[in-house]
Formats: C-alpha cells, structure tokens, sequence
C-alpha cells in the first residue's frame, strides 16, 4: 500500500500539481488556500484590501486533495512564489521541523486585534516559544437529523453510537438512507470522523501522547469496537458509493434530504440546517456527535495563515493577515458565508451575525461552543509526523470499510505503518 501511495503521489507533482503564479511584485502578495467557506469570502474581497492598502493580493483558493502537493512544491524549492499560505494546525508542527514557515511573533503582537482573537486557536500556533500562524478558523464536529423523520417513526436522537446502529437498523429504507459520514482516505478526511468513535470508545493512537509516549497503539480493541460500528453504518446504513464519501457529498445527501444523520464538522453543518443552501433545512435538528463509553470527543479543526520561510514580501503579507482576520473582514465573510467558525472574538457580538445565524438555527452558536469545550486539542495528534500517519491509518481504514481488509488486518497494517513512519 505505501508502494501505491508513493507512486500516485509521484505522478501527481509530475502531471497534477497546478502551474505556480509569477513571483510577488512589491506591492503585491500571492496567497494560496484550500477551498472552505472563509476562504472563498476572502477571495471574493480581496479587492478591499487593495484598497486598504495599496497592496494587491492574488488569492488562490484550490482543492485541499492537490494543496499539499502545490505547498510542498513550493516550500521544498524555496521558489518563494507564496507569501501568505493556508496553516492548517495539524500541520504547523511538521512544517516548521522542516523550515518551512517563518515565525511571526513580532508581527502578530504588534497588530492591534490580536486580543480579539480567541486563546485557544491562537495559542495552537505557539511552538517552541514563537508564533507561527494566526487562526481564523475553529471548527467542531455536530450532528444534523431529520426531525420530521424521526418524530414520524417515534424515534428519540441517538446519545450514543450504540444507539446510532439502532436507530439506523429502524430508519433505513430505499428512499432514505439513515446515514452518511466521511470515508475517503485522508488525514482531513475520514480521519476527521473516524476519530469521534474511535474516542468515544477509548481508542487512541498511541500508549501515552500526553506524557510522550508515541508508541503506536492503533491496533486495540477499542477501536476495533468503533472500527466495526464505523463500517457497519456505511456498509449498511448509508447510500450506495458511501464509502468513498467526502464532506461534499455528505453535504449534498443532507441538503437533497437523500439521509437521516450526518456528522459533521461545523463549516458543512451549517450549510445543511440552512434554508437557502438545504431544501430539508427546517425540517433538519441538530446535536452533539454521539459518545460511547469514554463519553463524547467531538472532532476539531484550526485552521490559520501563515507565512513561507520563502517568501518574497513578508511584510506585505503579514499586513495581509492582519486584515484578513480583523473584525470588519471577518464579519464581512460571515454575514456573505456559511462560515460561523470564526476566532475573532467580538464578531459573534455582531448584532447581524447573531441574527443570520439565530435564523439559520436557533441552536447553532451554542451546539458549536458545547463541541468545542469537550474536544480534545490533540483529537488529531499535533505531531510533525501526523499528515504522514493519517494519510496511513485513513487509507487502511477505508480499505476496511471497502472490504478490500479485515477490520482485524486493517488496524494491524495501520499499526505497522505507523512504526515505520515513526521509525519505531
């Protein structure tokens, strides 16, 4: 399997690796993002900062399965053709190991919103003493149901995953399916879900992560437990090609009212519960992801800008992220987006955003701030090392969930992996 993932990462910096943009003039600033919410709404006013400060900014908003290649490209040849780059936390750690990024310690406390923006998001960036990324996103894993459904058959939503299987088993039919998740491989990807089972079931990736123990311990029973409920909602509980879905088409089976459930982190969930994205909008609930044994571990993201060792204009581009999550611009994407995962604080005091999203679900702000108090900060491992291990454990999960492997052999193989990566 490695043999494969390393063959078809090849072909792609050969043949699918977009063409980089020219070299930032000095009074302009190339700034490259995977596609979400926010990053869009910046695209689409990336004209005010020009105006704001003279500075044009080139944003380039790609799919987050070709970032990594287009980054990596770029920061391996220091060909310093980004200034401004999208951070995401779970890579941070890796990125600055290999002298990637270039500390911003300075410039972030010298801008006057940095107080506004929330402490935990912020300090995911501190690494060894110095800052390296400023977050404009935190996103949390919600669960979206179908009421009318529910309540049609006498059905209470699910507390936990044990519960979820009970629930599918009564609900599922040819027209509705009772749930659909992420399955495709992908450290951001299934790896983003499978996580909430496997740690509501008291499965972890290694013995002891907080005391430093990295000794892999993917291969337990606990989450071979969740391994197997995993696969038993998508193999028999979810629609057909399921278990190649990604966010988008969990997104269109909620909105197309084509399933029941769907858990999500907050950025999709709130394009399902909103009537202008979701014809089953109103008819759609949401609560906390189920929990298990060891209780609930809703999923969370950071997700922040940050600036390349290489790059041509770093002054220019750290006034671009000063901008980029100052109240005004973030307030802006909010009210345009469904983008709630904000981390400038004194945005959700907007009387107008309170609003938006008070009508798109009563319950929304205050779901997010409840996932977000019971996730973990390491719910993925902040560890240089993760992108390649979640790359490896996700492509192994999904072969399970595929029936290509054994639940038993998949987390077996995973393990394996995992030592080689960590050279264990």
């Amino acid at each position: 399997m490695k043999n494969l993932l390393a063959t078809a990462f090849i072909a792609t910096l050969v043949v699918g690796a977009p063409c980089a943009p020219a070299i930032a003039q000095s009074d302009e600033v190339n700034v490259v993002l995977f596609g979400m919410p926010y990053t869009r709404g910046l695209q689409a006013i990336a004209d005010d900062f020009e105006a704001e400060s003279g500075i044009k900014a080139n944003i380039d908003v790609i799919g987050q399965d070709v970032f990594e290649n287009r980054i990596t490209l770029s920061f391996t040849g220091a060909t310093g053709d980004i200034d401004v780059v999208h951070t995401p936390v779970i890579q941070v750690q890796r990125w600055v190991a290999a002298g990637w990024l270039k500390p911003i310690t300075e410039e972030v406390d010298a801008m006057p919103g940095k107080d506004d923006i929330l402490a935990g998001p912020l300090d995911a960036y501190l690494i060894n003493g110095e800052r390296w990324a400023l977050p404009f996103m935190a996103g949390a894993g919600l669960m979206t149901y179908r009421k009318d459904l529910l309540d049609a058959a006498g059905l209470d939503v699910p507390e936990t995953w044990e519960e979820m299987l009970e629930v599918a088993a009564a609900i599922h039919n040819e027209d509705t399916a009772a749930i659909a998740l992420r399955a495709v491989p992908g450290q951001g990807f299934n790896m983003f879900i499978f996580p909430m089972i496997m740690r509501a079931y008291g499965g972890k990736f290694f013995e002891d992560y907080v005391n430093g123990d990295l000794t892999p311990a993917i291969n337990s029973p606990e989450n071979l437990e969740a391994l197997n409920i995993y696969i038993k909602l998508l193999n028999e509980y979810a629609p057909q090609g399921a278990g190649n879905f990604n966010f988008a088409e969990v997104n269109a089976a909620a909105q197309n009212g084509q399933i029941v459930f769907a858990v999500e982190g907050t950025g999709v969930v709130s394009q399902i519960v909103n009537p202008e994205k979701s014809k089953f909008a109103r008819e759609t609930g949401l609560a906390l992801p189920p929990g298990g044994p060891a209780g609930r571990s809703p999923a969370i993201a950071v997700h922040g800008l940050g600036i390349p060792a290489s790059a041509e204009n770093p002054d220019a581009a750290a006034k671009f992220i000063e901008w980029a999550v100052s109240t005004e611009t973030v307030t802006k994407i909010s009210l345009a987006q469904p983008f709630p995962d904000f981390t400038t604080g004194t945005v959700a005091d907007n009387a107008d955003v309170i609003a938006k999203y008070a009508d798109v679900h009563p319950d929304f702000l205050r779901l997010r701030v409840e996932a977000l108090d019971l996730a973990i900060g390491h719910y993925r491992p902040l560890i240089p090392e993760w992108p390649a291990l979640g790359a490896a454990i996700g492509e192994n999960i999904n072969a399970a969930v595929n029936g290509l492997m054994s639940p038993e052999d998949a987390l077996a193989a995973a393990e394996q992996e995992m030592a080689d990566i960590l050279g264990s």
